[in-house]
């Protein structure tokens, strides 16, 4: 067991549709994805949270798009199924408060993104590739 540092979070990417008119009832789909890419010596990592969000009955009136990236120092020899579960647990939150905070403002009702429970069978590593130092690879 190791413990991660968080050093900082970036948004990549807030993509936000909404031309429903009036009162109307949603009826949301959720997708989300979730990245851990490591330095070649693996004592650094950014893990990356995707959500996208839109209503069932009108994709094109209502959507929500929204990927940050959480840098992280990792201590040296943890496992990298164990470093996902930490990294996720770390970007969760921030991502969580940020899309409330925006489909707030923009007039839409508080919408919570679920937690999904990281277990060891979710978790898909990816092999090593050959890539120039202190770039980050999955």
């Amino acid at each position: 067991m190791g413990e991660l540092i968080f050093k900082g979070i970036k948004v990549e990417e807030i993509d936000l549709t909404n031309q429903l008119e009036g009162q109307v009832k949603l009826d949301i789909s959720q997708r989300a994805s979730f990245n851990v890419k490591y330095t070649n010596d693996n004592l650094h990592c950014a893990a990356t949270l995707t959500i996208d969000m839109m209503d069932k009955n009108a994709p094109m009136d209502f959507n929500f798009k929204l990927s940050a990236t959480a840098f992280l120092d990792c201590d040296e020899g943890m496992d990298k199924k164990e470093i996902h579960k930490k990294a996720y647990d770390e970007i969760y939150p921030h991502v969580r408060a940020l899309a409330t905070t925006i489909l707030v403002n923009a007039g839409l009702p508080p919408i919570i993104i679920p937690k999904v429970k990281m277990n060891d069978e979710n978790i898909k590593l990816a092999g090593e590739r050959d890539s120039e130092n202190n770039q980050f690879y999955s």
